[in-house]
């Protein structure tokens, strides 16, 4: 192999790459080849009195090996009181109309990378790696048309619930929830921001997120990982996405069975409106510590007000954070004092975590351990901040949600569920197998008769047939043809 690639003047990195292309083009032909048959027996088999042939027409479909053209019969629509209008049979099939004339499989591809890279690195890295041109605005469109419908799935999901029918089979004595919300630049203009005139700045949404999940399961020395979690996300009002919350839970757990709920949140108005009176709510120790930080800046103080924290001696928390208001006489200073005291009285209940709480928790499935609470600033960063909110990221309103929507999909574990509509079969399985074997049997052209041996080749589809020229040549020489 070495003195091939030597001779022919090829490293194995342009042989690979040239033998990729040309597999790609064998697929594109042999699915040309595919649909087109397929579209005849659909012609061949409808109703001829409802779809009038009016000829056929060509159209494009991007797929992961490259862009496939292909004509298809066009028919006039004939129904009972109504208009006429035009049809492609072959299009219905194939369902193109969910996300545009991209394949299933490049629409998973997609989706996915959208996860980790920008719109424009996303369609970079696809064409790439299909050697197709995709734009920016190519992968916008099937995100946008796949975020749709995402969120057309969520509300027939709440309507459900609210009827009654959604029941998860998932025992969980104990459920663990935390809730959190991060701010993302909006693409609608600009306004103020902030108390001094002057200062402006981009206009922003919330994202919220929250999460589920039965317990801790140990994963390794020290590790531990959150187990059956359901995370959900987007740009919604309080309501809305409440109601979409609990009917994601109720589709995992059984609520029934559910003996106790804890929430941790950081005491936003919007968490503690999403808790009933049979929830124990605790305030995430991360935002607890923080504000301390925040808005207390002599250094013996901060450990002062921490330690009580931790001893969880409320009554003098509060006689101290008096105190030390009383004792200072910058304004900004004692107006922070007096945010971090109103913050703090406003989620008392909270202060303290719910292992002092005196609960009579059940006892935890077998495998799984009940921890300290506080995982909720990490997974709003792996979730939502580290995609959406920084490398001067701005987002349009459906835009965001969207792809808040499939970033949660993908940290449940569930990001197939985006693309798992497209997925339905489309074909029938035995009308696949006899193509299948009419389009190889049509293109195969034995090259050596009586040796024991033959090389099938799909005759049209990669020019094995006519003239050969070029790096082709060198390929086919260097295979034996």
């Amino acid at each position: 192999m070495k003195s091939i690639i030597t001779e022919n003047g090829l490293t194995f990195k342009d042989l690979e790459k040239k033998i990729y292309a040309w597999v790609c083009q064998i697929g594109q032909e042999f699915t040309r080849e595919f649909l087109e048959r397929y579209d005849q027996i659909l012609m061949k088999e409808r109703d001829k009195e409802k779809y009038r042939h009016k000829g056929t027409r060509q159209t494009t479909v991007k797929t992961v090996y490259g862009e496939v053209t292909y004509e298809r019969v066009v028919y006039q629509l004939t129904e009972e009181d109504g208009p006429k209008r035009f049809v492609y049979l072959l299009d219905e099939t194939l369902e193109l109309g969910r996300v545009g004339l991209v394949s299933t499989n490049l629409a998973q591809l997609l989706v996915k990378g959208i996860t980790e890279l920008s719109y424009r690195g996303c369609a970079e890295e696809a064409s790439r790696l299909t050697g197709q041109t995709i734009s920016a605005m190519g992968v916008w469109n099937v995100v946008q048309a796949l975020g749709e419908r995402v969120c057309e799935e969520e509300k027939a999901l709440v309507e459900d619930y609210k009827k009654g029918h959604v029941h998860g089979e998932k025992e969980a004595p104990v459920l663990f929830e935390e809730a959190d919300g991060v701010y993302v630049n909006l693409q609608e203009g600009r306004r103020r921001a902030g108390k001094k005139a002057g200062k402006k700045g981009k206009k922003k949404a919330e994202i919220k997120v929250g999460i589920a999940y039965d317990g801790w399961k140990r994963t390794g020395n020290g590790r531990y990982e959150l187990a059956d979690k359901v995370v959900v996300a987007g740009i919604s009002g309080t309501r809305e996405f409440q109601e979409y919350r609990e009917a994601s839970i109720a589709k995992r757990f059984n609520l029934d069975e559910v003996g106790q709920r804890i929430l941790n949140g950081d005491g936003a108005a919007w968490i503690r409106k999403v808790k009933d009176e049979s929830t124990c709510f605790q305030l995430d120790p991360f935002h607890r510590n923080q504000a301390v930080r925040k808005k207390v800046h002599d250094r013996r103080a901060v450990e002062a007000i921490m330690e009580l924290l931790e001893r969880e001696r409320l009554e003098g928390l509060f006689e101290y954070l008096e105190i030390y208001k009383n004792s200072l006489w910058e304004e900004d200073e004692i107006q922070e004092a007096e945010e971090l005291i109103r913050y703090y009285r406003e989620n008392r209940e909270g202060l303290v975590p719910y292992q002092s709480r005196g609960l009579e928790l059940p006892e935890h499935p077998e495998g799984l351990e009940y921890k300290g609470m506080g995982t909720m600033e990490n997974h709003v960063w792996s979730v939502i901040a580290r995609r959406m909110k920084h490398n001067h990221s701005s987002w349009s309103r459906r835009g965001g949600n969207h792809l808040a929507k499939i970033l949660a999909k993908k940290c449940s574990g569930r990001l197939y569920e985006v693309t798992e509509p497209l997925r339905r079969p489309v074909f029938e399985e035995g009308k696949v197998e006899e193509l299948y074997g009419e389009i190889l049997m049509s293109a195969k052209a034995p090259k050596r008769d009586g040796k024991g041996y033959e090389y099938p080749a799909i005759g049209h589809m990669v020019g094995l047939e006519g003239k050969v020229s070029g790096d082709r040549r060198k390929l086919l020489s260097m295979a034996g043809f």
